[in-house]
C-alpha cells in the first residue's frame, strides 16, 4: 500500500516539484494551494505525511498546523515545514514554532529543497520515534 502525503504551498510550482519527488518514491500525493483547501483534504482522508509551507496568504501554515495539532484525528500526522521564510522575512522560524502550544513540527526544510535532502528528511520523519525530536535538513 502506498503512503499518502499532502503537499500544501501557495506556489503551484512548489507543490508540483515536491509532489513529483514524493511520487518518485512511491507516495500517493494530493496537493492544496491554501490552508482551507488543505484542511478539507486532510480531514476527509488523513495522510501519512504533511508537507506544509509556513507563509501563505490568508490563513498561514502556522495557523493550519496549530489547528491540525489540536484535532484528535490529525494531531499525530508527521508534518514537515517547507519554507523560504528566512530569505523572505529574515525571521528564525525555529523560534516561531517554539511559541506554539502544540507539539512542534516533525521536521523543517528550506526552499529550494534538493530532492535527495528532502527525501532524507521525509524518511527520517516517517521512521523516527516521536521522542527523537525535530528533524532538520
Amino acid at each position: 500500500m502506498k503512503k499518502k502525503a499532502v503537499v500544501i504551498d501557495d506556489d503551484n510550482d512548489m507543490t508540483i516539484y515536491l509532489s513529483s519527488i514524493l511520487e518518485d518514491h512511491d507516495f500517493s500525493v494530493r496537493t492544496a494551494t491554501s490552508a482551507d483547501e488543505a484542511e478539507r483534504i486532510i480531514l476527509d482522508d488523513p495522510p501519512h505525511l504533511i508537507c506544509l509551507d509556513l507563509v501563505m496568504p490568508g490563513r498561514t501554515g502556522i495557523q493550519l498546523f496549530t489547528r491540525l495539532r489540536g484535532n484528535e484525528k490529525t494531531k499525530h500526522i508527521p508534518c514537515i515545514m517547507v519554507t523560504g521564510i528566512n530569505e523572505q522575512l529574515n525571521i528564525d522560524w525555529k523560534e516561531i514554532v517554539k511559541r506554539l502550544k502544540a507539539r512542534v513540527p516533525d521536521g523543517f526544510i528550506e526552499k529550494p529543497a534538493e530532492p535527495e535532502q528532502f527525501m532524507q528528511l521525509v524518511n527520517k520523519v516517517m521512521n523516527k520515534n516521536r521522542s527523537d525530536g525535530v528533524q532538520m535538513a
